[in-house]
């Protein structure tokens, strides 16, 4: 899978939990915060976002994600685990 398409999980799950969220506006340099996410709806955007992409990624590794490009970085690296390990 490719960054593009993990980020496009991320981010329609971005606009159907946080409120006035437009995907068209979303940028990997910004955060979840910066979209007015509260600490409940990254959790919900980020469980979910795994669960369709079938990653697992430890959550204490998850708070080293300062931004989306981040936490991509985080589900890329996961995403390329799982594919080795097939």
């Amino acid at each position: 899978m490719t960054r593009e398409e993990i980020f496009a999980v991320v981010k329609e799950n971005m606009a159907s939990i946080i409120d006035g969220v437009d995907v068209d506006v979303i940028t990997e340099d910004q955060s979840m915060n910066d979209y007015g996410a509260d600490s409940l709806e990254i959790v919900e955007v980020v469980s979910r976002s795994m669960k369709q992409l079938r990653l697992r990624i430890p959550r204490t590794k998850l708070l080293i994600a300062k931004n989306l490009s981040d936490l991509l970085d985080l589900f890329e690296e996961a995403e390329a685990k799982d594919t080795a390990a097939v």
